[in-house]
């Protein structure tokens, strides 16, 4: 009766076990868990007009990895730079493979580009051109969130969908994130979504679909204004190099546009964002490289590598250990995750920061100690379980003044 009394009192002060997504095994979308990726390449997801009167079609690649069994699968959408005057989806390939390869469906798209003369633009063609940006971007978010809700070609979870992209490719993914009509936004901006179909954009038909966004890539991107950044909003992993003249790491003036032509464009680079990330509580991580140049990180091993990975790590938290906020951050509960449950033969325990003479304790369902004493002195332990009996167990996490409770189940 003791050990039954002392096992619902553990129950009872159990915190509450936020629940990773049943596709986290520890490797995916960490590292490389696929050997081969399919492709579905041209697929049109909307349709519009470009400020010149063009129509256009706008296609999307999509990439998979092969023979994956999971049902529902994260999304990465990635949109690619060129200053809303050039560029072509294709320039995404790179990085759709890497993370197909490493679990996630993957798609890079066009979007309408600016095709009238700089020479007579100001500010607000830019403007415009983002705003036509944002409109495709977010039909291309409606596709697949179309696709979730009825034929389910794609396998897509829509609670896990990520946008990503680099220089203009990225200040479209921030806006398309952060940008929301609660936010506080000049007139003429307001005026020119107006003429485009307003927040929902007109670039499909499909605009009672969603677009649920749990997280920005921000490869040298920016806002084009912080403040529209709440609390609440997506998390954002941010690389920029910090003297960045062409989209500047902190407020400042861009150099895409002026002084070769006569209008001035000032944004709030990734180092600015990440301040009104923080001031915001929004989860956030930042990679700053020295260099005056723009995305000189991306072009250069080991860089390239570092980044990649440290996109793949952000990822990784937010859809298996359920880091949403940066109150999360030093939440032990949600960084502390035990894979598979149920577990046959090994039980692994996982924590995504290096750790040193960390004590286990597995009790079993009566409330006794059944493995004592097992230390954890990195990121990682593998405990066997083949030994003990199919049933409930409680493995308990013990590190200082920090300790952290998560139940299991052996089956045989």
């Amino acid at each position: 009766m003791k050990n039954i009394f002392f096992l619902l009192l553990l129950l009872a002060i159990f915190p509450k076990v936020f629940a990773q997504h049943s596709s986290c095994d520890g490797n995916r979308y960490k590292n490389y868990a696929f050997t081969a990726v399919d492709s579905t390449i041209g697929v049109q997801y909307g349709h519009n007009f470009t400020m010149n009167g063009v129509s256009q079609n706008l296609l999307l690649d999509i990439y998979q990895p092969m023979a994956d069994t999971v049902t529902k699968r994260p999304l990465i959408i990635y949109i690619h730079g060129g200053g809303f005057v050039q560029g072509t989806r294709q320039e995404g390939l790179g990085f759709c493979l890497v993370f197909a390869y490493k679990g996630f469906v993957t798609a890079t798209i066009d979007y309408r580009l600016i095709d009238t003369p700089l020479v007579s633009a100001d500010s607000t063609t830019i403007a415009t051109g983002l705003i036509h940006a944002i409109s495709d971007a977010k039909a291309a978010i409606r596709f697949f969130v179309e696709d979730a809700a009825t034929t389910n070609v794609y396998r897509i979870d829509t609670n896990n969908i990520f946008v990503a992209g680099g220089s203009a490719g990225a200040i479209t993914a921030a806006q398309v994130a952060y940008l929301n009509p609660t936010d506080i936004i000049p007139a003429y901006f307001l005026n020119l979504m107006a003429i485009n179909g307003g927040f929902s954009g007109n670039s499909s038909t499909n605009t009672s679909y969603t677009t649920p966004i749990k997280g920005v890539v921000n490869y040298s991107g920016a806002m084009w204004r912080k403040e529209w950044m709440s609390a609440g909003e997506p998390a954002i992993f941010s690389a920029h190099d910090n003297l960045d003249t062409i989209v500047p790491c902190n407020h400042g003036l861009s150099k895409a546009f002026y002084p070769t032509y006569t209008f001035p464009l000032y944004l709030d680079g990734s180092c600015a964002m990440q301040q009104e990330a923080d001031l915001k509580g929004i989860y956030n991580q930042i990679f700053i490289n020295n260099s005056s140049g723009h995305g000189a990180f991306l072009q250069s091993s080991p860089l390239i590598d570092t980044v990649l990975q440290k996109t793949s790590d952000f990822l990784y938290n937010i859809i298996c250990a359920n880091i949403l906020s940066a109150n999360d951050v030093g939440n032990s509960e949600k960084l502390f995750q035990i894979f598979p449950n149920p577990a046959r033969e090994t039980l692994n325990i996982e924590i995504p920061f290096e750790i040193k003479n960390a004590t286990i304790i597995i009790y079993n369902e009566l409330g006794q100690i059944v493995k004592r004493d097992l230390k954890i002195n990195s990121h990682s332990l593998s405990i066997g379980v083949s030994d003990l009996k199919s049933g409930l167990y409680i493995v308990v996490f013990q590190n200082d003044n920090r300790q952290v409770h998560k139940k299991f189940t052996v089956a045989h």
